[in-house]
């Protein structure tokens, strides 16, 4: 069986080696304090969540207006019209903010992980294990996941906020002028190079500092992991088919593979890719000719998914596909904005993150990911952060006076009342 290369989509790096569904008990409360770690089986329900979650922000950045939506990068210039993200990295910093957050604040994004019918107890252990679970195959890989949260010199962590992130995330607690935009950037940059063993050398530049942040949260991914069964350069040249009726010419690599997953449907044709020494696969998605990529990814959820990984069957492969490297920079604001994460970007509510109060709203919440996929096998990193900045709460919800006036002369044009709302 022979796997020609139309229109690849990687799904990412097989973190996660599969997906169970299982019934929940009934909901616990939102509040529940979180209790100290212990060992816990795996919560396969929360698994299928965030690979929920996954697709769904996937698809947020495959939007032909996202481009538009989002803000000018500022570390990858040269945006490649390729996509990497790492849905991982994101979570793991809204979970962090979860566990700071009350009322909507918490809710909304509790709901858009799909962790809404979780004890914030239930949700850090689910992150304990997940941890323990991806660092179990180091033999002959690397994978490194790392958290940290840089608050301003005079602060202090919330004393809850501190523990929990000691216990179930070894968070690493820093302090920072973030008026020195420039140390600011290069200390956090310096951290998630180190974390990511220079693969990502920065992930935020001075100008997006704001000097009143109060708060910033950064995770770090890094995996470099060998094929199995390695690949060689191939000695020829074929054609890649980046559209209809356009294709263009590339040297491959290529392998017999023995004994791989591998399934067809009526949209695609998978191949599970193992790696040295662990559970880690990298599934190469191929769609049926005719199909684009996009049209594809818009079908998928985490159910079907599942489904699809259930139909795979060892097979022996003949496999060749091209080597590829990805690097990409998002400002995410916009996507989780579309998935239901709103008062965290505006009025938002997070007493639990520092011992002094509130700690502000997100102002900066974004990933800069890289991937290389060669012979060898795959190096990726992701270095996500979100940036908090505090706010005044204005909300006018009774009857208010309005003033239009020209600020340099001081002359008052137009003023009224408003006592119910119209139009």
């Amino acid at each position: 069986m022979k796997l020609w290369t139309v229109g690849v989509m990687a799904i990412g790096v097989g973190l996660i080696g599969g997906i169970w569904l299982v019934s929940h008990k009934n909901k616990p409360t939102a509040s529940q304090a979180p209790t100290q770690p212990n060992s816990v089986p795996h919560n396969h329900e929360l698994t299928h969540n965030a690979n929920q979650f996954a697709f769904n922000l996937l698809k947020q950045l495959l939007q032909p207006d996202y481009h538009a939506r989002q803000k000018p990068p500022t570390i990858v210039q040269n945006q490649s019209p390729n996509l990497v993200v790492s849905p991982l990295g994101v979570q793991f910093v809204l979970t962090l903010l979860l566990n700071g957050a009350t009322g909507q604040t918490y809710d909304e994004i509790a709901r858009a992980l799909g962790f809404q019918n979780a004890s914030l107890d239930e949700i850090n252990q689910f992150h304990l294990s997940l941890q323990q679970a991806l660092r179990r195959w180091q033999a002959e890989s690397k994978l490194v996941l790392a958290n940290s949260v840089w608050i301003r010199p005079l602060d202090s962590l919330h004393p809850d906020f501190e523990r929990v992130g000691k216990a179930f995330y070894a968070l690493e607690a820093y302090q920072v002028d973030f008026r020195n935009r420039v140390e600011a950037a290069r200390r956090i940059n310096a951290w998630g190079k180190q974390k990511t063993q220079g693969f990502i050398p920065q992930v935020i530049h001075p100008s997006e500092i704001d000097p009143e942040t109060i708060v910033a949260l950064v995770n770090a991914l890094y995996l470099r992991a060998l094929w199995q069964q390695p690949f060689k350069i191939a000695d020829y040249e074929v054609d890649f088919f980046v559209e209809a009726g356009k294709s263009v010419r590339v040297r491959p690599m290529e392998g017999k593979l023995e004994g791989v997953p591998y399934g067809r449907t009526e949209n695609c044709e998978i191949v599970g890719l193992p790696y040295r020494g662990g559970d880690w696969l990298c599934y190469v998605v191929l769609p049926r000719v005719g199909l684009r990529v996009e049209e594809l990814v818009a079908g998928l959820d985490a159910v079907r998914w599942q489904a699809w990984l259930g139909q795979m069957q060892p097979q022996r492969v003949d496999l060749v596909m091209p080597r590829f490297e990805v690097q990409r920079e998002y400002d995410l604001i916009p996507a989780l904005q579309q998935l239901g994460i709103l008062q965290a970007f505006g009025q938002a509510e997070f007493p639990r993150i520092l011992a002094s109060g509130n700690a502000g709203y997100i102002y900066l919440f974004k990933q800069v990911c890289r991937v290389r996929v060669d012979e060898r096998g795959t190096e990726a990193g992701a270095v996500t952060t979100a940036m908090t900045i505090s706010l005044v709460p204005f909300f006018a919800d009774r009857p208010f006076l309005f003033v239009i006036a020209d600020r340099s002369s001081g002359m008052i044009l137009f003023m009224g009342i408003v006592r119910q709302p119209e139009g």
